[in-house]
């Protein structure tokens, strides 16, 4: 009797599994499943059949030989420029990036492969300014990508990825940034402010040098505590970090280097014992589900109060997403900020002299925005310079219908990568992208050559809800900052590691600044 050899049900298995399965749809939410899958049925095979080891084999090397057979000569990217190894997994980015610089490893692929470049096996990365309009525009049929499932099963306003959803989503977070409402989120920035004078009076009392990385990050924190939850960190009170704040920055840390991988997040998450980092993440996605429902009664105008009726899955995500989204990249904005502030200290003085002039209420973020059209080129330029997500915000093109960027025709189903770092220091897009010119917003126009590759908010239905507030926030302690205060880097020092040490997990994190704070006349 005829008996198939092992070797040939081995690869006709594997042949099947690519071509019959992975090939089609998503299966990243599946993978720590199919890994388990896979090694009880290798485990199985080894208990159950002498030529197990033929079979596991063949298996093995017909399904990885066709995936890379296939990711290299056959698939529908195949024509785009890239680097090789990018072509056949997404490890080579996890391997790259694993420093949490993803935002230069991009540069560096821009400058070697051009404005359209194959950075995975389903995915380009756009470095033309035309593609934020394109993912995002009022026409855009795109999607957000794989990534965005990063929370699963729990879900909210960032990480919700059907269109509709999102839309009602959006519309109930709506409800907690009208005019009314943010009138009273407003005016409760200034207690923190207080307490940032203090903590630079008392550095200077003590001829301490400041940490204002800490310093920025603890009334970021402290500010959307009170927002979203309705009562502070107090760290810029304590004068040291919350410990939950100290987690929170510890898990994003796994969102750098595994962010171009979604299946080794879930697998991570799934699988993996929870220590370490790990530990880190869900320790803090607990807190935040404890907060959540407890606030959500509350009568107060917090942002929980508005989203009381939304599921506790959507809750949990909602907390992460606003604690998060609504800190780190306004502090960043501001360390940036700073820092070019004390490269150019004549940027300095012409904000001191603009808010210091005789009727800008500097208690009154929407007087300063009238008033001082500087200060906001300043932070403009700060956004442009350091945006708060350098490489992140994925999308995807429509199963039947791609789109078109710059010229070039983009397939359905494929990942869109737009890094702002890289395209919003063009050249082609601004003269001299990478110095701190303010002016380029008011009295030099002609320097900026492309506005559509400025999109520090983002674009469309899924811009940042929170951009007046953010700006608010930014106009208020800028001004505060500046027209108190003349800024130095502190002897030997000259901030470099504010831009050498830059991580990119999902949202900047900007190298640490310190600066001696000197009271001005």
């Amino acid at each position: 009797m005829y008996t198939i050899p092992p070797l040939l049900i081995g690869a006709i298995a594997g042949f099947g599994a690519h071509y019959g399965l992975f090939i089609h749809g998503e299966w990243h939410i599946q993978a720590p499943s199919i890994l388990v899958f896979h090694f009880v049925g290798f485990g199985s095979l080894a208990l159950t059949t002498r030529t197990s080891w033929q079979i596991i084999s063949s298996y093995l090397v017909s399904l990885f030989s066709s995936i890379f057979i296939y990711r290299i000569f056959f698939h529908r990217l195949r024509h785009f420029p890239g680097p090789f190894w990018a072509r056949t997994s997404k490890i080579w980015h996890v391997w790259k990036a694993r420093t949490s610089k993803n935002h230069f490893l991009l540069d560096k692929v821009h400058i070697e492969y051009g404005d359209v470049v194959r950075t995975g096996p389903s995915e380009v990365t756009v470095f033309h300014p035309d593609v934020f309009i394109a993912i995002d525009g009022p026409s855009s049929k795109c999607s957000k990508a794989e990534w965005y499932d990063l929370l699963h099963p729990s879900t909210g306003l960032v990480t919700t990825r059907e269109k509709h959803l999102h839309k009602d989503r959006r519309r109930r977070w709506n409800r907690g940034f009208t005019p009314k409402a943010l009138v009273q989120y407003k005016n409760k920035v200034h207690t923190p402010i207080s307490q940032l004078d203090n903590c630079i009076q008392s550095d200077i009392a003590t001829g301490q040098v400041s940490e204002v990385s800490d310093l920025v990050f603890w009334l970021t924190f402290d500010r959307m505590g009170e927002f979203v939850l309705g009562r502070s960190f107090n760290m810029l009170t304590n004068k040291s970090w919350h410990n939950i704040i100290l987690l929170l920055q510890k898990a994003m840390g796994i969102l750098g280097p595994l962010s171009p991988t979604p299946w080794v997040v879930q697998i991570a998450f799934k699988l993996m014992p929870r220590v370490g980092i790990l530990n880190d993440w869900f320790t803090m996605v607990g807190w935040c589900e404890e907060q959540m429902p407890d606030d959500s009664s509350s009568e107060s105008p917090i942002l929980a109060h508005y989203l009381k009726h939304d599921s506790h899955e959507a809750l949990t995500g909602d907390s992460i997403s606003a604690i998060i989204a609504g800190s780190e990249p306004t502090a960043s904005a501001l360390v940036g900020l700073f820092y070019e502030l004390a490269k150019n200290p004549d940027q300095a003085d012409k904000i001191r002299d603009e808010v210091t002039q005789q009727g800008v209420d500097m208690q009154d973020g929407n007087s300063l925005l009238r008033s001082c059209p500087h200060l906001e080129a300043a932070i403009f330029e700060s956004l442009r310079l350091y945006p708060s997500i350098p490489s992140a915000g994925n999308r995807k093109t429509a199963p039947t219908e791609g789109t078109t960027i710059g010229g070039t025709y983009i397939p359905p189903e494929t990942t869109i990568v737009a890094p702002r770092f890289v395209i919003s220091r063009r050249e082609d897009c601004f003269g001299n992208a990478n110095q701190f010119i303010p002016e380029r917003w008011t009295t030099r126009p002609e320097m900026v050559r492309n506005k559509a590759a400025f999109a520090p908010f983002g674009t469309g239905g899924k811009s940042c809800i929170g951009r007046a507030l953010a700006m608010n926030d930014m106009m208020l302690v800028a001004a505060h900052v500046v027209s108190r205060y003349r800024m130095r880097f502190p002897p030997g020092e000259i901030g470099d590691s504010v831009f050498d040490d830059w991580s990119d997990n999902f949202t900047s994190t900007l190298g640490r600044l310190r600066l001696v704070f000197e009271v001005r006349d």
